[in-house]
């Protein structure tokens, strides 16, 4: 489901993560208070203006309450992103993303609002576009040659059907290793045994060809 998103800071990492959050199909609201950065994304995102958003005026204007993810990709301005987020969550913002450089700032954030707080890595961005596009992808290993060993929810559409009706690895070129039911994870042994709703499996194939599979 395509989803309204702010990605508020275009340094590095969220420059990169609101380009791929675009290039998902999402709608995105790009922030920044530097108008280099701005004339540098406008055309790869759907708007993209010069703002400050310790301004809860500024943040009524744009209906920051109206977005279903608001991230905040300044770490190196801790004292912003702090009331950046008293602001959004006295405004009911949805869901609220920090960005921070230390594990400190990290607690601070989350006591005073954050629905959730990360830490950044190289790759963090493009992980993060691509947990939000795919929530029910759990977790997610990179192998080589654009493969991926993915932990998933079933997702309804293969409720009540077994991997015996699916066929998946015939018709995708996915296989299915492991089943987690009731928290309890075993090896899938019976290809009769029926998939249900909450039930996680553990799928190994192209990256791209899984998501075609499970997620569209």
């Amino acid at each position: 489901m395509k989803k309204d998103i702010a990605v508020i800071g275009l340094g590095t990492f969220g420059y990169e993560l609101a380009l791929q959050l675009s290039k998902n199909g999402h709608h995105i609201l790009a922030i920044d208070t530097n108008e280099k950065k701005i004339n540098q994304i406008k055309d790869e995102v759907d708007i993209a203006i010069i703002a400050d958003i310790t301004d809860p005026d500024i943040l009524k204007k744009i209906q920051i309450e109206q977005f279903d993810h608001v991230i905040l990709a300044m770490s190196s301005d801790l004292e912003s992103i702090i009331l950046a987020i008293t602001h959004m969550k006295k405004m009911g913002v949805k869901h609220i993303i920090g960005k921070v450089n230390t594990p400190i700032q990290k607690e601070i954030l989350v006591k005073i609002g954050a629905d959730e707080v990360i830490l950044p890595e190289a790759s963090t961005a493009i992980r993060l576009a691509d947990r939000i596009t795919h929530p029910d992808i759990i977790e997610k290993f990179n192998l080589s040659q654009g493969n991926a060993l993915m932990e998933v929810m079933v997702p309804e559409k293969f409720w009540n059907k077994s991997l015996k009706d699916l066929d998946l690895r015939k018709k995708y070129g996915v296989n299915v290793l492991m089943l987690t039911r009731d928290g309890q994870t075993e090896v899938i042994t019976q290809p009769d045994l029926k998939f249900q709703k909450n039930d996680v499996i553990f799928v190994i194939g192209n990256e791209t060809q899984i998501k075609k599979t499970f997620f569209k």
